[in-house]
């Protein structure tokens, strides 16, 4: 250790939420793994661990399907906005089958009446502002649309 380094570990770098959530693939363009053996797609990305399907390692980058169906709806309505998601209410919740298989939690935006949403609906994706951080940067997301 030295003046220039006072901790007992280097740090390789600084953390920056920023950074992080630029680096995240899946959280802007749905990118998940694909089994290179077997072609199971896996979302979120299963980097470096066992296919339960053909027990390979071999992953590789997988762009997963932008749109689907709606196939079971929750609102939240507990009778404020939940931090981070202005002042929607209530906020819609659905598990969204996309194209290719993969199975999804996500928010349904710019919704004017819950009662449009329906099971069966074809949504799409889009990404969003989510929310400001402690440091100031924004958070970005992926959320869906109603596909009219």
């Amino acid at each position: 250790m030295g003046e220039q380094f006072t901790d007992q570990f280097v740090r390789w770098d600084t953390f920056s939420s920023a950074l992080w959530y630029r680096n995240k693939a899946g959280r802007y363009r749905l990118e998940g793994t694909r089994c290179s053996h077997c072609q199971t797609i896996f979302f979120p990305p299963r980097t470096g661990l066992i296919c339960p399907t053909c027990h390979e390692r071999v992953m590789e980058p997988y762009d997963c399907a932008q749109t689907g169906e709606i196939i079971a709806i929750a609102l939240d309505d507990v009778g404020f906005p939940a931090l981070g998601y202005g002042e929607n209410m209530p906020r819609v919740q659905a598990i969204v089958k996309l194209d290719d298989g993969v199975h999804l939690m996500v928010d349904i935006l710019q919704v004017a009446d819950p009662s449009e949403v329906t099971i069966g609906s074809r949504v799409k994706m889009i990404l969003r502002k989510h929310k400001r951080e402690d440091t100031g940067a924004w958070v970005y997301g992926f959320g869906f649309i109603l596909d009219q």
